[in-house]
């Protein structure tokens, strides 16, 4: 699980899991919650947690939330993510989205530009509406552009407030594809200024230096497929 605080990155990882755990000497911070009060305050660069107890956990999130954050991402090792998973949704209102990285026959990547940020298209889901026809209602509504479904890339969990609650927004993002050539639309009413397609290059350039964290990741999950671009 990937949950994203204040653009801050927070990995919930099974201590027998391999895949993105980066090796102890990338991190700048190791704390043993059994041998040392856990304070986000001295949180630095890469900082792990080991030996969190639930009861802890609640208490991190809440913190996080209190305190300016100083670090890169946090890294929690547990032996049942399951149950952390669970203590973190709990925490929160919970929302649901799903959201569609589009590619056409070029290979170039759709983005929109909304509130100063490069983003995917994305959104809520509408009562009894499933994540994949929600991923494609989104992106015909936000870009004006109809996709097919290929396949589910990743799920993200980000936060944010909303009159006064918490809330944590969990994104189910799919891989999807479209020969559509008819002009872009941006959604106007959901503050959407501009509907591109993007080259890797261009995206690189344009795109990733300014976006969120989340976003980011979900674009590093679909490097990970090594589909190439065309330039």
């Amino acid at each position: 699980m990937i949950i994203f605080i204040d653009d801050r990155p927070i990995r919930v990882i099974n201590l027998s899991k391999k895949t993105d755990l980066p090796l102890k000497e990338d991190y700048d911070l190791i704390i043993d919650a059994r041998l040392k009060p856990i304070k986000i305050k001295e949180f630095k660069g890469h900082t792990c947690l080991l030996n969190v107890s639930l009861d802890q956990m609640g208490k991190i999130i809440e913190d996080l939330h209190q305190f300016k954050l100083e670090f890169h991402s946090l890294y929690i090792l547990v032996d049942n993510k399951k149950a952390f998973k669970q203590k973190i949704i709990s925490l929160y209102s919970l929302i649901e989205a799903s959201g569609g990285v589009v590619r056409n026959d070029e290979n170039k990547m759709l983005w929109i530009y909304r509130l100063g940020k490069w983003d995917l298209p994305k959104g809520k889901l509408e009562k009894n509406e499933s994540f994949k026809v929600a991923a494609k209602r989104e992106v015909e509504e936000e870009c004006n552009v109809q996709a097919n479904l290929e396949f589910k890339l990743c799920t993200t969990y980000h936060t944010y407030t909303h009159k006064n609650q918490r809330v944590l927004k969990r994104t189910k993002w799919y891989m999807m594809h479209t020969s559509q050539k008819h002009d872009l639309v941006p959604q106007i009413e959901e503050n959407i200024e501009k509907v591109e397609w993007f080259s890797q290059s261009e995206m690189n350039k344009m795109a990733l230096s300014n976006t969120y964290s989340s976003i980011r990741y979900v674009i590093h999950r679909f490097s990970i497929l090594q589909i190439p671009f065309k330039s």
